[in-house]
């Protein structure tokens, strides 16, 4: 090959690269309605998140509270082995609300991803924060991963709940006997 026919060869790819660099970027929507699905598929979660609160401290307490202020016989190795029970929930509750914050925590993060792909998907950037070219493989690549923590952290939430719920279900039985317990102690008046 001639030198000229080399030139004009190295000539013609720079013109197409120039001319693809300075087209207009890829429009983004399909990707953008799939981050905003997202973001409101969290919102929706996290609702569970927050109503499965359960509040189970301050009953413990109250009620271990009650018992020794007013039970004054000796308790039966059965009845102390259940209030140690019964007090351990108190460790398991504080548990649930160490992960809860934790996924509350995780989802922020989440989030603040998603707004940041967003945004930068809206606003037809043609380069990340990185100075990587945003390029279609680019911007599947970044949602697929998203896509893959959101999950993940649904998956946490939904072994979060069942754990809440076995924590209650267990708490409530063990519960009812203690007010049993509770019921019976007389109350001494005060004089």
């Amino acid at each position: 090959m001639s030198l000229s026919k080399k030139i004009h060869l190295v000539s013609v790819c720079l013109i197409l690269a120039v001319l693809s660099a300075c087209s207009e970027p890829r429009n983004f929507d399909a990707e953008i309605r799939a981050i905003d699905s997202l973001q409101l598929a969290m919102n929706k979660t996290v609702e569970l998140l927050d109503t499965g609160n359960i509040q189970i401290n301050d009953s413990i307490t109250r009620q271990l509270n009650y018992i020794q202020t007013y039970f004054k016989d000796t308790i039966e190795r059965h009845l102390a082995l259940t209030l140690l029970r019964y007090g351990d929930f108190r460790k398991k509750a504080a548990t649930l609300e160490q992960w809860k914050d934790s996924l509350h925590y995780r989802k922020d993060q989440i989030e603040n991803e998603l707004y940041a792909f967003r945004n930068t998907l809206a606003d037809r950037s043609t380069h990340d924060r990185l100075n990587r070219e945003i390029t279609e493989m680019y911007a599947d690549t970044v949602l697929q991963s998203l896509i893959a923590k959101e999950q993940q952290w649904h998956t946490k939430i939904n072994e979060w709940l069942q754990q809440q719920k076995t924590v209650h279900n267990n708490w409530h039985t063990l519960n009812d006997s203690v007010i049993d317990l509770r019921n019976t102690i007389p109350v001494k008046k005060q004089r």
